[in-house]
């Protein structure tokens, strides 16, 4: 199975680039090399593209992987910029050119790639006229006011980002009245005098029969043959099928008329399309016959306020010993300096857990048994580790996606000791999920910045070093403090992790203040405070601001306020938030 993906493409984009796998694969199909030509190519980087290569197939590359130019649809680089006058552009055309020229009507944008000014729109536009020079140069002229040139310089790369031709290429697919790849179905037909004449018509998961209702009869001039079969039933027309192989089992001389093979033509075909367009049967068990006690709530547990600590530096570490939190969790980049830290941890009388990786790839398992040799607590993110680590005490991360009770009765079966519910319930939801749990068994997270994603691509090999990858990049994961920083100015934390994989974390810290009293009363006591490029003094001052409002010294209002002076970025309620007069559908 191949997926193509095409979020927020357009018809265009889905035609061109099914197209152009369809043909890959047929060809592949058949033992025959790949014929995909430079033309093709063209079509396939300009109609959605920020760039077209093999990047982690062949291996890694963090130089090759993002040109980091720009974040939109670059299309085909047509050129570069050579001389800018009062009302046109002079460009030295690339070898596309050459294959499919620029042209009155295409769309292009001229790239300078400003970092000091992300936010300022590029200038562009479509091309009005298109005049060649003698040293192969090309004058491009736009409509009046379309382009402010004086933003336009020598040196600046020029892409085609829209080319109107490729309407016409797409046009059969997106407009086509028939399908534009059909099926093949292999005819069976049984042919005996003096019994209905039988055709069995099988695709590879679906079989019809249809039977004459007339006898047949001995021909007195045209016998029936596997010519005139593959004539009748192979007017296939519109329809989603073309005929395959045709297999004739005759005895004696029958005859069947035109009209008859017609229908039953016809009645074959409905049959397929009626079977093809019914949902497979799925048997589906249910699973609250074996969980019927979930159906009532667990009484709220009682039981002393604890917090729990995720830190991600030595130095938050050393703030969290003083501390003395429930646990400490170690989300370290380096494998190595996790057993001196745990060990460190441990001598302090406060339990020590160490966190997996959130990607785990063939081949890494070795990371799987160096957290089982430390022999502490681990923070298990994702569900394909659990029987591995099963070994240990584990808690589940909020990745394992624990949005109901149901789910969380399996992971807690699974062997986890507490789970964290996903960031897909608001709080109110991750109270109804603890009363229906088990209070005791919930571990939610108090203080974070949200992981907005994850990415193969490593920010720190690509801008810090020139190597392409851990082998020769010098590793400035463990010099450096890296953000991303967006369009309103707000820096997003990026963290490396032991596989040189990057998250990127949300600026603001998505903190419960509002709604730790709503789930005192739910029973849930496990509180945790994850910290990424936090100080140790703003490790501190969460902690302790937490610990006030928990044991009851100060309000949790006071708690929210405090934390937006001592937060980097400020904080937010983020997907804990609840809207005004929000009615709670039930977790199961």
């Amino acid at each position: 199975a191949l997926k193509i993906e095409g979020r927020y493409k357009d018809a265009d984009y889905v035609a061109i680039t099914t197209r152009a796998y369809r043909k890959a694969v047929d060809e592949a199909w058949a033992g025959l090399p790949p014929s995909l030509d430079r033309t093709e190519e063209l079509q396939l980087e300009q109609v959605y593209s920020r760039g077209l290569g093999p990047f982690f197939l062949s291996g890694t590359n963090h130089q090759v992987v993002v040109k980091a130019r720009a974040p939109r649809h670059r299309g085909v680089q047509i050129g570069r910029v050579v001389d800018v006058d009062l009302d046109g552009v002079t460009i030295a055309p690339g070898e596309v050119h050459e294959i499919a020229p620029l042209k009155a009507g295409d769309g292009v944008v001229f790239d300078a790639a400003d970092w000091r000014s992300p936010q300022e729109p590029e200038e562009g536009g479509r091309i009005f006229e298109v005049l060649p020079r003698l040293d192969g140069r090309l004058e491009l002229r736009f409509g009046n006011g379309a382009v402010r040139f004086t933003r336009i310089r020598a040196g600046d790369l020029v892409w085609r980002t829209n080319d109107p031709e490729l309407e016409r290429v797409a046009r059969p697919f997106t407009q086509a009245t028939a399908p534009v790849h059909k099926q093949p179905v292999r005819v069976r037909v049984r042919a005996h005098e003096g019994t209905p004449l039988v055709t069995e018509w099988s695709l590879p998961n679906v079989q019809v029969t249809v039977e004459s209702a007339a006898i047949l009869q001995a021909a007195q001039n045209r016998r029936l043959s596997v010519s005139l079969l593959r004539e009748q039933l192979g007017r296939l027309g519109n329809t989603p099928y073309e005929l395959g192989d045709v297999d004739l089992d005759v005895t004696g001389s029958p005859f069947v008329p035109a009209s008859v093979l017609n229908q039953m033509r016809r009645e074959a075909v409905e049959q397929l399309q009626a079977l093809q367009s019914r949902p497979p049967t799925v048997t589906i068990r249910d699973p609250l016959a074996s969980l019927a006690e979930l159906h009532s709530e667990v009484a709220a547990e009682s039981g002393e306020p604890e917090l729990h600590v995720l830190v991600r530096t030595p130095e938050q570490l050393e703030a969290a010993l003083v501390l003395a939190p429930a646990s400490i969790t170690l989300d370290y980049l380096d494998l190595y300096g996790l057993r001196p830290s745990v060990e460190q941890i441990k001598a302090r009388g406060v339990v020590a857990r160490v966190a997996s990786p959130r990607v785990l790839k063939p081949g890494e398992s070795r990371i799987l048994n160096f957290l089982l040799s430390l022999e502490c607590s681990i923070v298990v993110r994702s569900a394909g580790t659990l029987q591995a680590l099963r070994s240990r005490t584990l808690i589940g991360d909020f990745s394992l996606n624990a949005a109901n009770s149901l789910t969380a009765a399996t992971l807690l079966e699974l062997g986890l000791s507490r789970i964290t519910p996903t960031h897909d319930l608001n709080a109110a939801q991750v109270a109804d999920l603890a009363r229906k749990a088990g209070a005791e068994k919930i571990e939610v997270v108090a203080y974070q910045h949200l992981p907005v994603f994850h990415t193969e691509h490593c920010v720190f090999c690509r801008f810090l070093s020139t190597g392409t990858s851990y082998r020769d990049c010098g590793r400035p994961c463990e010099k450096h403090r890296v953000a991303l920083r967006d369009h309103v100015g707000r820096a997003h934390p990026v963290m490396a992790d032991v596989g040189c994989r990057n998250t990127v974390f949300g600026a603001e810290a998505q903190q419960a203040s509002a709604h730790l009293e709503a789930w005192r009363r739910a029973g849930i006591r496990h509180f945790r405070l994850e910290f990424v490029h936090e100080s140790a003094d703003q490790v501190r001052q969460i902690f302790r601001a937490f610990e006030s409002a928990l044991q009851g010294r100060t309000t949790f209002s006071q708690l929210g306020q405090k934390l937006k002076c001592i937060a980097p970025e400020g904080t937010t309620e983020g997907s804990l938030f609840v809207p005004s007069g929000y009615l709670a559908l039930p977790v199961l």
